[in-house]
Parts: C-alpha cells; sequence; structure tokens
C-alpha cells in the first residue's frame, strides 16, 4: 500500500443543523429551591396528618379561649400598631409566620379533650383577621376552626384613670370579655384561657360579676408559644377542672394583687410588664 493511501484524510463529521426543538429537558422551569423546599414542607405536613391521631366529637361543654400574639404566633412575627390604645397587626399572618409546634400542641389539646375554640384575642376585631385565623387551624386539621370569638368591651375607664401598667388594663378588659362570653353560654362546664398575658393581673383588680381567670388559664412563653408542657397543663384544666370556693375568692385576690404588684415593682414607670 503506498504512503498516500495510509495519509487519507477522513472525512470531517457532519454538521446538524439545530432545529430549534433544544434538548429532551429544555421546556422545563429553571429550578427554584424555596419552591421545592415549601413544596417538601407541604408535602411533609400532608404525610404528618394521616399519622395523627383522629379528633373526637367536639365537645361544646368544653371551650379554649385564644390568644393568637405569643400563643400561636411567636411575639414580634407581625409588626402591630396601636389603634385607640388596642394593638393590632398590621398584615394577615401568612403560614410561615405561625409556630408550627404550637399548631399540633393546640390540636394535641383538642384531641384530647373534645374542646372548641373561642377567639379571645385582638384578632378577633376584624373579619379578614378571624378568617385568617380559622383558615389556619382548618388547614391544620382542626376542621372545627373557630366557632365564636368574645365580645369586645373598651378597657376599664377606672384602671385608666389609675393609670396603671398597660398590661393590668389589657388583663382586666379580657377576663370581662371572658366573663360575659361565659354567662351567654351556661352550657359550658370546663374552660381554659391560653394567652401570654397573666391573668393575675386582672384577678388583682377583679370587679363583680367578672369571674377569676387565673386558676383557669395557661400563660405562655411569647416567644415560645404553646408548648407541650403547656397543653398537658391545659387538658389538665379542661379535664379536671379547679374550683375556687365562695370562701376562698378573696384569699386568691389578695394572692393576685400581691403577684402583680410583685410584678410592677420589677418595671420601671411606663414599661408593660413582661
Amino acid at each position: 500500500m503506498s504512503s498516500a493511501s495510509r495519509k487519507r484524510p477522513r472525512p470531517e463529521p457532519a454538521v446538524v443543523e439545530d432545529s430549534g426543538l433544544g434538548g429532551l429537558y429544555d421546556f422545563l422551569p429553571p429550578p427554584d429551591p424555596e419552591k421545592d423546599k415549601a413544596t417538601a414542607a407541604k408535602a411533609k405536613r400532608a404525610e404528618e396528618a394521616l399519622l395523627r391521631p383522629k379528633l373526637p366529637p367536639l365537645d361544646k361543654s368544653r371551650v379554649i379561649f385564644l390568644d393568637v400574639d405569643g400563643v400561636l404566633l411567636p411575639s414580634g412575627t407581625v409588626e402591630m400598631i396601636f389603634i385607640d390604645g388596642v394593638m393590632l397587626p398590621v398584615r394577615a399572618a401568612r403560614e410561615a409566620d405561625f409556630n408550627h409546634a404550637a399548631l399540633t400542641n393546640l390540636r394535641s389539646i383538642i384531641q384530647r379533650t373534645g374542646a372548641c375554640v373561642v377567639l379571645s384575642s385582638e384578632w378577633r376585631r376584624k373579619e379578614e383577621m378571624r378568617d385568617n385565623i380559622d383558615r389556619t387551624l382548618k388547614a391544620q386539621d382542626m376542621p372545627a376552626g373557630l366557632i365564636d370569638s368574645t365580645p369586645i368591651f373598651t378597657p376599664s375607664a377606672e384602671l385608666v384613670k389609675q393609670r396603671l401598667d398597660q398590661a393590668v388594663v389589657w388583663a382586666e378588659r379580657r377576663a370581662r370579655e371572658i366573663g360575659s362570653w361565659l354567662k351567654q353560654h351556661k352550657e359550658v362546664k370546663a374552660w381554659v384561657a391560653i394567652d401570654d398575658l397573666d391573668f393575675s393581673w386582672a384577678d388583682g383588680v377583679k370587679v363583680l360579676g367578672t369571674p377569676l381567670i387565673k386558676h383557669r388559664s395557661v400563660c405562655t412563653n411569647p416567644k415560645h408559644c404553646i408548648t407541650e408542657k403547656d397543653a398537658d397543663e391545659a387538658v389538665r384544666i379542661l379535664l379536671d377542672a379547679p374550683v375556687i370556693r365562695p370562701e376562698e375568692e378573696a384569699d386568691a385576690i389578695a394572692a393576685a394583687r400581691y403577684l402583680t404588684e410583685e410584678a410592677l415593682a420589677k418595671v420601671k414607670a411606663g414599661g408593660l410588664m413582661a
């Protein structure tokens, strides 16, 4: 064989023209890590929902009076503003704003007691705010959502005149609102107030017709919201409702006043009690 034959150049590979159809997966959208993370979280919650124990039938003789800020929403999660002396959220709460452990613990209380939920929070002041909380509970496998909300009263003129700490004024008003709701619902035999307000502050300035609240309340840490320990305490109160007899009421009020004065002594004038 000649050297010319051995050195014959190889043919160039054929050039395939781009038909414009692109690669096999070119039609897919680019990766979105945040969206993928949200989808995975949603799938995980759906899986967890299947493993949760079923809720018992609703027992309207048992009621949870539910606050929101510091109970389901960690303090500071949603910006608040003062309107006519009341702290109100500036926007609706998003799913990511809620403490999901707190929602799980609230459901645990309902699962163990059959209690229904009445909104006592400032989130009840507007329909869209109430609906926001109602939808959240239903989305977390609490299908009854909110059955009602407490009435809205004005602060005690006498307490405002005394220039007491704002937290005391709020607590007293909320206690009156809960008491009014209970008067209209005689079927309720057991109840618990879950709030980041200390109802000792309300009991210490209790007026005639308002029930003592502290012994039937669970005071949450506003950063941690409802914990498992809080849930256990709420269940204990609902299943074995503590009772203060008439002859014990004066001592309970005196103890509440002492605790309130002790708390006031720890803060400077003008500061909210924590």
